[in-house]
Order: structure tokens, then sequence, then C-alpha cells
């Protein structure tokens, strides 16, 4: 195993300090620090954004236990819901109306929408399977 340099000896401090080096100096993923960072709400959610760009499951527990960053999550990451942070979020008035409204109630409309696809795509091609048995039985009667 490759032994740490100093500034990841430092970097491993704390989540902030994990976060800032994988943001200012490696400007990218340091894997090293996660564990460190995930232990953090607020450093998991900020990695998650800034740094991974995308989900990062090994702070969700952290997120999860934080109705703030738990909604942000939410809404800027998952872009739906996170069911791990359902029970935070509902212990808020604010956050637990912002949820519904934008996260849960938009998820449920696109459902719907994609329901409403689905079934006008079923339907286009049960109509061209029966026009194609209908232009087959004419070929058929032609012959």
């Amino acid at each position: 195993m490759k032994k740490l340099n100093k500034k990841e000896q430092e970097a491993l401090k704390s989540a902030r300090y994990s976060y800032y080096y994988a943001r200012d100096i490696l400007k990218n993923r340091f894997k090293k620090g996660e564990i460190v960072i995930s232990k953090n709400a607020e450093f998991s959610y900020r990695y998650a954004l800034n740094i991974l760009k995308g989900r990062f499951e090994k702070g969700e527990i952290a997120i999860s236990k934080n109705t703030h960053y738990s909604y942000r999550y939410a809404l800027n990451i998952l872009n739906g819901r996170f069911e791990k942070g359902e029970d935070a979020i509902s212990k808020d008035a604010y956050y637990s109306k912002s949820y519904k409204e934008n996260i849960y109630d938009a998820e449920k409309e696109l459902e719907k929408e994609l329901k409403k696809k689905q079934e006008k795509k079923e339907q286009k091609e049960l109509e061209d399977l029966r026009n194609s048995i209908s232009i087959n039985n004419l070929y058929r009667l032609e012959i």
C-alpha cells in the first residue's frame, strides 16, 4: 500500500479538509478521504454535488439524518426521491412541504407522463400490427 504524503495526512484529519483537498488540490475524487467525508452530512452532500457530480452512497447515512441536506440531495443529486432521508425531511414543515411539491409530486407526475407515452407507443404498435395483418390478407387475396 502506498504511503500517504503529508498533504494527504492533513486532509484525512476531517471531512472539511478531505473535501477541500479533493476540490482544490486534486480537483478530483479523493478515495482515501471518502470514509472521513462520509461521516459528515454537509461535506458528503458537497462532495456528491461538486466532486462526484452524482450520487455518493457512502455518505447517504449521514445525509439522511439531516433535513436540509436530505432535501438538497434529493433535489440536486438524485433528481427524485431520497427515501433514506424522508424521515428527517418529514419532521420539518418547510422542507416537508417543499419536498412534496418539488420532488414527490413531480416524480408522480413524471411517472404518469411516462405511462401515457408507453400506452401511446403500445397503441401505435398494435395499430401497425393490425395494418400489417390487413395488408398481408389483401395481398393473399390478390394472388
